[in-house]
C-alpha cells in the first residue's frame, strides 16, 4: 500500500470513528431525561427603561431529531411554560422535569421566550445566545438581565392606520404555530392567558376591519372537530376558549 493509500485509509478511519461518536451523542442525548432550571427575569419598555406589567411570556423548549450539520427539524416540545409580568415587569417561569423526552434532544438556546402586549411589537428571545449545543438540562440564562419591548407610537383600532401593528400580531401568531404543530401533547392548553389575549385583539381587528384578521385561536376553533378527533385527551378547544372569554 503506497503512502498516500495509507493516508487516506487513515483518514476515513478518523472520519468513521468521529460520525460514530456523533451519532452515537445524539442517541444518547435522545434517549436522556430532560429538565429546567427556572428563569426569572424582567421586562422593560426599550424607550423609557420602566418596567411593563401585564406582558405575557411564552417560553418554549423545542426537541430536535437529525444531525447537527443543520438538517435537524424539530419533533416535539419538550415543554411549554407560559408567564404574565407583574407590576414591576417581572416574571418567573417555573423549573420542570425530569421527563423523558419524545425524541430527539434540546439545545443550549432552550427555550425561545416570546413576549408580547398588546401596543407593543412582539419580540423573542433565546435562553442563551448561539445555544446550538445539545444539552439534557437548561438553565437561568436571563439572570440579572432585563428583556425590551417597544411600544407602538400610536394604535388606532378605528382606522387601523397602523397596518404595521396589524402585521405585528399577525406575525406574533405565526411564531406560536408550535402549540398547534403537535396536537396530541395539547400545548395549546398551556397558554390561556396568550390565547385570550390574541382572541381579544382579533375581535377588535374583526370590529374594526369587518372582516377577520388571521390569529391562531381562529385556527384551533375552525379545526375544533380535528384536534378532538386526532388528540381527545386534550378536549375541545373551541371549548376552552369560550370559557377563557367569559
Amino acid at each position: 500500500m503506497s503512502s498516500r493509500s495509507r493516508f487516506r485509509f487513515s483518514l476515513c478511519i478518523v472520519l468513521a470513528v468521529a460520525m460514530l461518536f456523533v451519532f452515537q451523542s445524539c442517541s444518547l442525548v435522545g434517549a436522556s431525561t430532560l429538565s429546567a432550571d427556572p428563569i426569572d427575569s424582567q421586562v422593560v419598555d426599550a424607550d423609557t427603561g420602566k418596567p411593563i406589567h401585564g406582558v405575557i411570556v411564552v417560553a418554549y423548549w423545542e426537541l430536535h431529531q437529525g444531525s447537527l450539520g443543520g438538517d435537524a427539524l424539530p419533533c416535539a416540545a419538550a415543554n411549554v411554560e407560559e408567564a404574565v409580568t407583574d407590576k414591576d415587569g417581572k416574571f418567573h417561569v417555573p423549573g420542570w422535569g425530569p421527563i423523558k423526552g419524545h425524541c430527539g434532544y434540546m439545545r443550549g438556546g432552550d427555550p425561545l421566550m416570546f413576549i408580547f402586549k398588546p401596543g407593543y411589537y412582539y419580540n423573542q428571545y433565546p435562553n442563551t445566545p448561539y445555544g446550538t449545543d445539545i444539552v439534557t438540562v437548561t438553565h437561568n440564562g436571563w439572570k440579572g438581565r432585563q428583556m425590551k419591548l417597544k411600544k407602538f407610537p400610536d394604535v388606532s383600532y378605528s382606522d387601523m392606520s397602523p397596518s404595521a401593528y396589524i402585521w405585528n400580531v399577525s406575525q406574533f401568531n405565526i411564531a406560536l404555530s408550535f402549540i398547534t404543530d403537535f396536537p396530541t401533547q395539547c400545548n395549546w392548553r398551556r397558554v390561556p392567558n396568550t390565547l385570550r389575549t390574541l382572541e381579544l385583539e382579533g375581535e377588535k381587528f374583526r370590529k374594526a376591519l369587518g372582516y377577520p384578521v388571521g390569529v391562531i385561536t381562529g385556527q384551533l376553533i375552525i379545526n375544533d372537530k380535528w384536534f378532538e378527533k386526532v388528540a381527545p385527551q386534550c378536549g375541545s378547544p373551541k371549548v376552552f376558549l369560550e370559557g377563557l372569554i367569559k
